[in-house]
């Protein structure tokens, strides 16, 4: 006999998931049929998509000058990755929109709603009928209904269509573009490398660019100021009526404008200089710019002798240009000596910003910007210098000039003032053509390979793939479903789920309606009773060539040949809850004993819903067991009735007691056994369910063998368990399993079993 006190965890085979799967392959195919029709309506909805692509090469090495994200960079810095974010920044869409919005195209292109869908007939029905455009409305005018909200819809757009790839080991970027339209896609393919191209161009000439914004803005000005000086000069001259002075006066007058001219014009360069520093000052980080400003502070110390030198010498030449004229030798001397000083400042000043730099500061790629504002700001001191002895200059001259009479100091101002705003716009538009003819030398580093062109056959949607897909997710979806229907379906459906609780199955009981439907294929065959009555019948009486039938002896051999206990010849026979077959079991079993020659008593102690005279057709009312253990004056011989079946008897459980615990665990139940033993070979007793009541469990201690009924599909696995555990707690025993109600739909492992029956007796009939 079996301790079913400890049994293994619940594990699953891999033949269960196959017969899983075949069992509920229905399912299987209706989710595979469902998905392919899905992709079906899917592919015949949405709209083809067509990518376009066209080619760029970085030409870096080639480039004049650095762009602003590659300025000096070592050959270990992935720069293609910057200009693939550049291409595909919100800046270079929005100049792309622009670009559209400024062209012929606009009023027929998908990106601004403004083209109408090429639908076939087929597809804009479904797209109507599923209101897949009901808020898609064709714009036919953008400039009309054109806004800001719009635009960032518009960029947004762009910018989702678009994607960057970089050709292995190449320098050449493939600039890509999806639309319904594919010489749509195209023609926004050429506009956004166009626009790229155009802003590389501007990075490349930044400095000129941002030299040449400054100095029309302050041409601007001077003109302005220059148009009013000249005004306010001609309404004093007729007002006053002067319009020159004498020799002496024009002579202090026209040293004044020369020095004041001069003066302007350094603080011009300077300005200049300073807007040149300012622009690359912008591009180095917060460490780089304390750096630089540390590189500098040191160079001025270091210097310090140097630029005082050449600050002296600049004054004295300032002040003797100013007495004595260009042309005059102490002049001409003066101007050597300065040019020779500025070379060793400026060799001086290289050599200690190359050792400052590789000594103290790791970034070496940005040794270009940090070199140049250094410098910048050493020229930039120079100009200071110049400045500040322009300056006395000026000061003196006016002092000189400020004895002349009122007038004609006024308009010697006025005169001043006009012939310095002259030469200062002069310089200033001077310096602007240079910066033109700078820019227009840069050509920046974008070069195209391949423009793009119009590509008719589609990318998306991929037939082959989706429907593939959809096979896949059918197939998927299916056996998750089954799968998640199986692990939440809590019955008993398997001789391994039996097994692995240390249960030894005895048998194994074909379902009675799988039968007889086979049965019934046969020609000629007629059943013993009609295929709607399939529960509690007495098939080894009715039918004993079928399959259960066979089941039926098969566990009445099982129980006979018990090298445990060969000898004992009472059985219990229970379940572990209701709907499970124990009555038709235990009832057939009955009669397979008696059909042996052995007297077999069949006793019902289900004393709370008894069935066992229903099946046959006892009276209820007649005197059974419950009559007997209440009373001790009952002779067992008035409870016996005859079942129709030779050598087996009946005694059913009569009137319902209201205490049938009580009555069961009686001295007058043992009295009943005793005698029942004398009479019979085999006892057998049909009790109530184990997880209901402890009825059964009483009887245990008067019984030889425990057997339960498991019936597939129907026996829930938590009241198995249960009772398992009950068994184990009252140190009792299972005898053995009898697996009720089998079959290939919804069991693996024992619907093979009666198909050899089947097999056998059906070739025996045709004999």
């Amino acid at each position: 006999m079996l301790q079913n006190k400890d049994f293994e965890k619940e594990e699953i085979s891999i033949k269960e998931i196959f017969f899983i799967i075949r069992k509920n392959i229905k399912k299987v195919i209706l989710f595979l049929v469902f998905s392919i029709l899905l992709a079906f309506i899917y592919l015949l909805t949405v709209r083809p998509v067509y990518k376009t692509s066209g080619s760029i090469i970085i030409d870096d090495q080639n480039s004049t000058v650095s762009s602003i994200f590659d300025m000096g960079l070592s050959a270990d810095k992935n720069y293609l990755q910057n200009e693939i974010e550049v291409l595909k920044s919100r800046t270079t869409s929005e100049r792309t929109i622009k670009s559209l919005l400024n062209s012929s195209f606009k009023n027929n292109l998908h990106l601004f709603n403004t083209r109408e869908y090429e639908d076939k007939f087929l597809r804009k029905t479904f797209r109507s009928f599923l209101f897949l455009d009901w808020n898609s409305q064709i714009i036919p005018d953008i400039d009309k209904v054109f806004n800001d909200s719009l635009f960032n819809i518009f960029t947004s757009r762009l910018r989702n269509n678009i994607s960057i790839s970089n050709l292995d080991y190449t320098d050449v970027l493939k600039v890509s573009y999806s639309s319904n339209n594919p010489r749509e896609a195209a023609l926004i393919v050429n506009t956004i490398i166009q626009v790229y191209q155009k802003r590389d161009q501007e990075w490349a000439s930044g400095e000129m660019n941002h030299l040449k914004y400054f100095l029309l803005e302050q041409l601007d000005l001077k003109k302005d100021e220059l148009n009013k000086i000249e005004q306010e000069l001609r309404e004093f001259q007729e007002e006053e009526h002067i319009y020159g002075l004498d020799n002496n006066s024009e002579l202090l007058l026209n040293q004044l404008t020369t020095v004041e001219s001069d003066y302007y014009n350094t603080e011009a360069k300077k300005n200049i200089l300073l807007e040149r520093k300012r622009y690359f000052v912008n591009q180095l980080n917060q460490d780089e710019k304390e750096f630089t400003k540390r590189v500098t502070n040191t160079l001025d110390a270091q210097l310090y002798s140097i630029r005082q030198e050449l600050s002296s010498l600049e004054a004295e030449y300032i002040s003797t240009k100013s007495k004595e004229g260009d042309s005059h030798p102490a002049v001409i001397d003066l101007n050597k000596k300065i040019t020779n000083l500025k070379k060793v400042l400026n060799i001086e000043t290289k050599k200690y910003v190359k050792q400052g730099i590789s000594v103290a500061n790791p970034i070496e790629y940005r040794q270009a910007i940090m070199d140049s504002v250094i410098n910048f700001d050493a020229f930039i001191s120079g100009y200071n210098s110049k400045l500040l002895e322009f300056k006395n200059l000026v000061l003196k001259y006016e002092s000189q000039l400020s004895l002349l009479p009122k007038k004609y100091l006024k308009y010697s101002r006025f005169q001043r003032d006009k012939v310095i705003l002259d030469e200062t716009y002069s310089l200033m538009k001077q310096k602007l053509e240079e910066v033109k003819i700078n820019e227009a030398s840069q050509l920046g580093k974008i070069r195209i390979v391949d423009s793009a062109k119009a590509n008719f056959n589609k990318n998306s949607p991929n037939t082959k793939l989706i429907f593939a897909l959809a096979i896949f997710f059918g197939i998927s979806l299916g056996i998750i479903f089954i799968f998640s229907y199986e692990f939440f379906d809590s019955t008993i459906k398997s001789i391994d789920e039996i097994e692995r609780r240390g249960l030894a199955i005895l048998t194994i009981i074909p379902a009675i309606g799988k039968t007889e439907s086979k049965k019934k294929k046969k020609k000629g065959y007629k059943p013993s009773f009609s295929p709607e009555k399939i529960e509690r019948r007495l098939l080894t009486h009715e039918d004993p060539k079928s399959p259960i039938s066979e089941a039926y002896r098969s566990l009445r051999t099982s129980l006979m040949y018990d090298r445990q206990n060969n000898n004992g010849k009472i059985i219990l026979i229970s379940s572990p809850g209701p709907g499970e077959g124990k009555t038709t079991t235990i009832a057939n079993l009955a009669i397979t004993y008696a059909n042996m020659g052995r007297k077999t008593l069949l006793v019902d102690v289900d004393l709370r819903k008894p069935v066992l005279h229903r099946m046959f057709k006892n009276d209820k009312s007649k005197k059974g067991l419950t009559n007997f253990l209440s009373s001790s004056e009952e002779n067992i011989n008035d409870l016996i009735y005859d079942s129709g079946v030779d050598n087996l008897k009946i005694i059913s459980s009569g009137v319902v007691p209201p205490n049938p615990s009580e009555l069961l665990a009686s001295d007058q139940m043992k009295i009943f056994i005793e005698q029942t033993k004398k009479e019979f070979d085999i006892i057998l007793f049909d009790s109530p369910p184990l997880i209901a009541v402890t009825d059964a469990f009483i009887v245990t201690k008067f019984v030889d063998k425990f057997l339960l009924v498991i019936r597939a599909s129907v026996t829930q696995k938590g009241a198995l368990e249960r009772s398992l555990v009950n068994v184990s707690n009252m140190n009792q025993n299972i005898d053995g399993i009898i697996f009720n109600g089998v079959d290939e739909s919804n069991t693996y492992g024992g619907g093979y079993y009666y198909q050899y029956y089947q097999y056998y007796y059906g070739t025996e009939d045709k004999a």
